[in-house]
Parts: structure tokens; sequence; C-alpha cells
């Protein structure tokens, strides 16, 4: 074992939204994993992705679980304060779906026979939102989120334009339940455990998957400034070998149940917890915290992302270089220099 660092700051706050993917943070504080590298750790739960950004980009927070493109838009200076942002671990792969009502999955149900057939579910989306006479509304986290562009990819792949033929809001993931159920609104893009629990409620049925729509891809992250990165390195460092750790722990299968029992607790998912340990979706979700491919910051997925965003409009015309600016900030080199 590799000597203990000496850590610049020891009492750290991150900020977390309360979704499945959350877990490594959650059991790296429950386990002893911050402890273990002399990090004295308070998570903080936020309703929103937009509080994430602010309070880590204006120094409330050291650093936070984050959503993949979330670095990149705040180092770009979209949709908030302009902040150089980077993350040296990602936490987490796949884990999103598009959920529909019981009322628009009932409908589309009479046409599909296999839902594995994504042309088929495709096709037959779309031969119900054209014949709707008022536009469905379909919810997003964050307009800058895997799931806002999965949905819109997802979308446009089967010929419904996403300007035009639904439309688009954003909600909180914890809002997404109850906003479906009151219908006010006919479906949603969310991480689980909002898709899951949809079904288990028999409010909602699946669309598809994340995975479906993009294959392995990386869903959340270890956010921090660069200017904390900076000033913290061996913090940063050993943040980022405690999660590393938590991530394994997470992935051990054996580990399940003693997992949900921990993310079942009142400050993380609460109760909504308990009701998933048991519970396999009709769709795979390929959820994964650990593995060959997914906790190194891959420079290639945040290029992909950066492709999204020119995609919705999100970027100015002005030519970016989107190799060098996933590069600062998808930083696979800090992950490889501290993980051996």
């Amino acid at each position: 074992m590799s000597e203990l660092l000496t850590v610049e700051k020891n009492k750290l706050k991150l900020g977390f939204v309360a979704l499945l993917d959350c877990a490594p943070l959650v059991v790296a504080r429950e386990k002893g994993f911050f402890e273990k590298y002399n990090l004295n750790v308070v998570l903080c739960k936020e309703a929103s992705w937009a509080s994430i950004r602010d309070k880590v980009s204006f120094g409330l927070y050291d650093g936070a679980h984050m959503l993949a493109p979330m670095p990149l838009a705040a180092t770009l200076g979209l949709n908030g304060n302009k902040t150089a942002m980077l993350t040296a671990l990602s936490l987490s792969q796949n884990g999103t779906a598009i959920t529909l009502s019981k009322e628009c999955h009932t409908l589309l149900s009479k046409t599909i026979d296999n839902w594995e057939d994504d042309k088929l579910v495709g096709e037959q989306f779309k031969k119900q939102v054209k014949s709707s006479s008022v536009k469905p509304v379909m919810a997003t986290v964050y307009p800058y989120s895997n799931h806002y562009y999965q949905l819109r990819y997802w979308l446009e792949q089967h010929g419904i334009d996403a300007e035009h033929d639904v439309q688009l809001i954003a909600v909180p993931p914890t809002q997404m339940i109850p906003s479906l159920s009151n219908g006010a609104i006919d479906g949603y893009c969310v991480g689980e455990p909002w898709n899951s629990l949809a079904l288990i409620q028999k409010i909602g049925g699946l669309l598809t998957t994340g995975h479906k729509i993009w294959g392995a891809h990386t869903e959340k992250v270890l956010g921090v400034t660069q200017e904390w990165a900076a000033a913290y390195p061996n913090t940063h460092q050993a943040l980022v070998k405690a999660l590393y750790e938590a991530c394994q722990w997470v992935e051990d299968i054996n580990n399940k149940e003693e997992l949900y029992q921990l993310l079942a607790l009142p400050p993380y998912l609460d109760q909504a917890a308990t009701k998933l340990s048991d519970y396999t979706p009709p769709l795979a979700m390929e959820q994964h915290f650990a593995g060959a491919t997914v906790n190194i910051p891959d420079p290639k997925q945040g290029i992909f992302i950066l492709e999204q965003m020119k995609q919705c409009g999100q970027l100015s015309n002005q030519e970016a270089d989107f190799s060098e600016i996933s590069l600062s900030v998808y930083r696979h080199d800090l992950f490889q220099r501290w993980i051996s």
C-alpha cells in the first residue's frame, strides 16, 4: 500500500443529487473510505443540478457528484457563471431511461409486441406523437445533461422534431414522478431510481434506455473547479482514490443488500431505495460503477458530449477545439497517475 497522502484540506463539503448513482459518495462516507484517506467529508443533498453547479462554482462546495456534461458546460460558461472545472474520476456509466406516463405507454403497447425492437418502438411512438392534437410534454432534469441529449437524439433518430413535435421542459429528478402522476408531463428522461420507481408504482412504463440509445457512456463524474484542484492537489488525489475504492465496493454484487440499506438512510434516497433492491426493470439499464472503461474520464466521451451540445444549438457558431476543451476537463492523465 502506498504512503498516505498529507492532505492540504481535511474537511470537505461535497454536493449530490438523490439518484442511484450518488452511491459512491454515500458508500465512501458510510463505509469509511473517506476516513481511510484522512478526509472528513460532509455530503450535502441538493434538489437541482443548477444548485450543484452554482455552489461548486462559487466555492461553497469543494466538489460534487455531477452530470457528465456539467464540467464542460461550466468551463464554457454555458447557462451560468463561467468557471473552469475538471473531472479526474467517472463515478458511473449508463443508468438512464425514457419513461412514459401509464396512459401513453398503455396506448403504445397496443402496437408494440417487442420493446427491444427500437425501430418498431420509434415508428409507433412517432405515429402517436404526430396524431396527437396536443404536443406531448417531455421532461429532462437539466439542459446540459445526457438525459436532454439522449432524449433529443432518440426523437430525431426516429423522425420526431424535438423543437416542434414535442414540448421539452426541465424538472428536478425528485419531482419527475409527482409530475408524471398528476399529468403535468407525458414522459421524462432521467437517471435511476426515478424510472424503476415509476414502474413499481404503476404510473409509467419504459420507452427505451440510455444504453440502448448510446451504448456505454459516462453518466456521472466527480466535478471540482480547476482552481480548487490546483490549490489542493493532494486532497484532490485522496478524494479520487477514496471514491474510486467506493466505486469498486458499489459494483460488487455481494454488497447489493447493504448498499440499498445505506442508500435508504434519510440523508440520501430515504425509503425510495428499499423498493429497488429486488426489482429488475423490463429493459436493462446496464448501470455500472466500476470496470475497465467505467472510471477513467475519457476525453473521447467529452468530445462526443460537446458534439451533442453543438447539435442542440447550445454552442455558438464560433469554431471551438473540442479536443483541447475535452482534454482540459476530462483529466484521464490524473486518473492514470493516481490509480494504479
